[in-house]
């Protein structure tokens, strides 16, 4: 079975410099990433906080593709071809569409880092469930299925995955979104921008807010509303969130510390509770 979900923003990096230049700008160890695998991975700003979250896949010697599943490859290209200068790199954005595919309709088993090549797109193992493929292809005709984009999203969450929306570009530290908890981060491989305060508060500490997954009774809370406690004071904000009962969602929240019996609210009035 394909079900189509929603557009896919991919940003492509390709030349003789786009592995250097990669492992110079984001988060992860690009050289160490074989062709035919991927990662996910962080592009942070100088006061290191992260602009965008993508799975990086290297699908040829030369050859990157980042996706960003909530959008964001425009902005992205835009602010990273000011750091390309002399490099031999190309720089260029994709509208494809996300797929969830079946594993039956795969001609190989896929293993969790790997990307396949898969009839004109890319096919990888998605976290969550052993079975949750996604591939990334070029538009079809076919509608998107919201029902199926909504369980997808349930995965997301269940997963801790921290998607962010454009919106939320720059919000948040690294620590803030739990990279390291998806192997998004490394702290040994050198200097890349907002390495120095994202080492920082890895080793000394001082980050204050935390990924946590709440349940929000009511209306559907919208990208980046705020979460505010008693008081109507601002304790968190939201990252994404999808239906899970009538009149009622599951999201991926970035908090202040706080009691997991603590009252909270969102801008609108809907009562949220942490999950766990």
């Amino acid at each position: 079975m394909i079900a189509p979900l929603c557009p896919a923003e991919l940003l492509v990096l390709e030349g003789p410099d786009a592995i250097t230049f990669a492992h110079a700008q984001f988060t992860n160890d690009v050289k160490s990433l074989a062709v035919d695998t991927w990662q996910w991975n962080a592009w942070l700003d100088p006061q290191g906080r992260v602009r965008c979250f993508f799975a990086l896949m290297r699908v040829g010697p030369a050859r990157l593709i980042a996706w960003l599943p909530l959008g964001g490859a425009e902005p992205m290209r835009e602010a990273l071809t000011r750091f390309v200068m002399r490099a031999a790199l190309k720089l260029e954005t994709l509208a494809w569409m996300l797929h969830a595919l079946d594993a039956a309709a795969m001609p190989t088993a896929l293993a969790p880092v790997q990307v396949i090549a898969h009839k004109s797109g890319y096919a990888l193992l998605q976290p969550a469930r052993s079975d949750r493929i996604a591939w990334i292809a070029p538009h079809t005709a076919a509608p998107t299925d919201a029902d199926a984009l909504n369980r997808w999203r349930l995965d997301d969450i269940d997963a801790g995955l921290p998607l962010l929306s454009p919106a939320l570009s720059g919000e948040f530290v690294a620590q803030a979104l739990d990279l390291e908890r998806v192997a998004a981060i490394r702290f040994d491989k050198g200097c890349y921008p907002g390495q120095e305060i994202a080492a920082r508060l890895h080793f000394r500490g001082g980050n204050k807010r935390h990924l946590r997954r709440v349940r929000v009774y009511g209306e559907a809370p919208s990208t980046g509303a705020a979460i505010l406690d008693e008081e109507r004071t601002a304790v968190g904000r939201i990252l994404y969130c999808a239906s899970c009962a009538i009149e009622a969602s599951d999201a991926l929240a970035v908090l202040a510390p706080t009691q997991a019996d603590a009252a909270m609210f969102s801008t609108r009035g809907e009562r949220i509770e942490i999950c766990e």
